[in-house]
This record gives structure tokens, sequence and C-alpha cells, in this order.
């Protein structure tokens, strides 16, 4: 047997969870050593948000009623371009373009476009966005000055109507990537699990729905239970169900498959890279001391990647 797997076997093995679980790691994690080897990516310090909408968003969203728009720099009311150049003249490789929600579901970096045309221009920044869900024409308007589009990707009407409080469903998640897909953008779909009051519910039709786009990269979010916000008080999901999304998706994409820094904190994202690494992923933003450990316990080749987004491949 393979040393790599030997020494996973041996550490699933002794894991407090069921047969099934523990089957389905050992799995995936073969797959893993068999497409990306023994490295593994850790990238320690994710791009910096800026909010094109400030604290403003036409949604009032269960899971965040705008609470992470205000840990985002202000990027609104002409304050974008001269945010981005000090970040780059700072040192950063990129930003994430992100914002409140316009009614329509989408997030409107299309609105600006002649400005983020110009910071693409002056700078050498990489530019992603949260986009939200587009239309054809938003798509185009993206794809001037886009390099990565971030797009979170429900599969389920129910949670898409209750928690998101939007009238969109399932159909428009897969249009908006079929449309950022022909208009030439590279795709990162970010998977969240347990949005659904921290239960799964959609999230592998999510990632069928993935499949049809060739993303260049899969990301797992894992929906945190936030203070102050109308499900603060719920519980996140089960590792194990977080660890059941992560398998899936590392049997059905042969493409880096991440784990995002939007996870729970604690205990519990200790416990979870483990279990990510064991599962399959190849990187890990944000990495937990326990991701550190339980590399080096499986002899994994560490890399650790600065100032980069995990949706992106180094080069």
């Amino acid at each position: 047997m393979n040393p790599y797997l030997c020494r996973a076997a041996s550490i699933i093995d002794a894991l407090e969870t069921d047969h099934d679980t523990k089957a389905s790691m050992l799995r995936a994690f073969s797959r893993r050593l068999e497409l990306f080897g023994s490295d593994i990516l850790f990238f320690r310090e994710p791009f910096t948000p800026l909010s094109l909408t400030g604290v403003r968003c036409a949604l009032s969203c269960k899971h965040c009623g705008s609470y992470y728009l205000r840990h985002m720099l202000d990027g609104s009311g002409g304050r974008l371009y001269a945010e981005a150049v000090r970040l780059s003249n700072n040192g950063a490789k990129g930003i994430l373009l992100s914002g409140g929600s316009a009614a329509d579901g989408s997030v409107p970096t299309y609105e600006k476009s002649d400005v983020i045309q110009k910071i693409k221009h002056d700078t050498k920044l990489k530019i992603s966005a949260h986009t939200g869900i587009v239309n054809g024409s938003q798509a185009q308007i993206l794809s001037e000055y886009l390099d990565m589009a971030l797009v979170d990707v429900l599969g389920d009407d129910e949670t898409i109507h209750d928690i998101l409080g939007i009238d969109a469903g399932v159909v428009d998640y897969e249009d908006t990537l079929r449309h950022l897909s022909s208009a030439g953008i590279p795709l990162a779909p970010h998977i969240i699990v347990g949005l659904n009051n921290g239960r799964l519910k959609g999230e592998l039709k999510a990632l069928e729905i993935v499949k049809k786009f060739n993303p260049v990269t899969v990301v797992i979010v894992v929906f945190i239970p936030t203070k102050g916000t109308a499900l603060g008080g719920t519980a996140p999901p089960t590792v194990e169900d977080v660890v059941k999304v992560i398998t899936k998706a590392r049997e059905m994409f042969d493409v880096p498959l991440s784990l995002s820094c939007v996870r729970p904190g604690g205990s519990y994202r200790s416990e979870l890279d483990k279990y990510a690494i064991l599962g399959g992923i190849d990187r890990i933003a944000v990495p937990s001391k326990n991701a550190y450990t339980t590399g080096r316990e499986l002899g994994l080749n560490i890399i650790e990647i600065p100032k980069m987004c995990c949706s992106y491949t180094p080069r």
C-alpha cells in the first residue's frame, strides 16, 4: 500500500465516526493522492474583500443580515479605486469584490465596470468577485475584468426562498454558471454546507450542477451560526455531514478541492480540518494548527501560499 494511504488508513480507523464515513474518507484520500500526490496547499492570507455597497443590501438573509458587510473594506461612494491601489501598493496580489445583493440576487459589481477596469489597467491585482445570480448581459460586463467568479451555488429551492428570501430557484444558479462560463470567466463555485438551518439540503444537487461547467476549483464553505442573525442560535452542520459533501466532491471532480476560510472556528475548525484533509481536500484557507499537525502525521508536503485566494492555483 502507498505509505501515505497506509498512514491515512491508520488515522481514519481511529476516528470516532461510523464505518461508512471512514470508508468514504479513505477512498477520497486515495483519489486525492492520485490527482495531487503528497502536496497540500495552505493559503494563510486570503484576498481582502471590498464591499461595493458599503453595508447596504437589498436582502435580509437569515444567515448574514448584512453582518459580514461590516467586516469588509468599504469600496462604496468612490472609494473603490483608492482602496484597491492602496492594497496593491502594500503588496496585495489580489482583491475580492463583494457587497450586498440587489433584489434580483446579483452582487452589482457590473455597475462599477469603468473603475474596476481602471484598477485592472493600473495595478497587477488579480480580481475575483462574488457575483451572486447574474444574467447574460451582466456576465459579459464581468468578463471584461474578472479573473475568477466565486459563485455560491445552491441546490435547493426551499433554502433559496427561506434562508436568502429571494424569488429565485436552483435553475437561476445553473443559468448563472452557464452565463459566466459562456463569457469565458474561470469559475470557482462555492458549495455552502448546512445553510438550511445546519442541515444538508441540496448540497449534493449543487455539486451535480457545478459538474456541468468545468470549474477550475471547487470550494467547500461551511455555514457559521452568527450572533445577531436569525440563525445565530442554530448549530453548524456536523463534521460528518461536511465530510459527506467533501468526499462526494472528491469523487466527482479531478480539479483542486478547497476548504474555504468561511467555516466555524475553535474546536470545530480544528476537528473539521483534520477530517477534511483525510477526506480528500488538497488545499485549505487559513488552516488551523491541527491542519498542520494532521498534514505532518500523514507525511504530506505542506506548501504555504502567501497573499493568495484558495480558488487560485499558484504559478
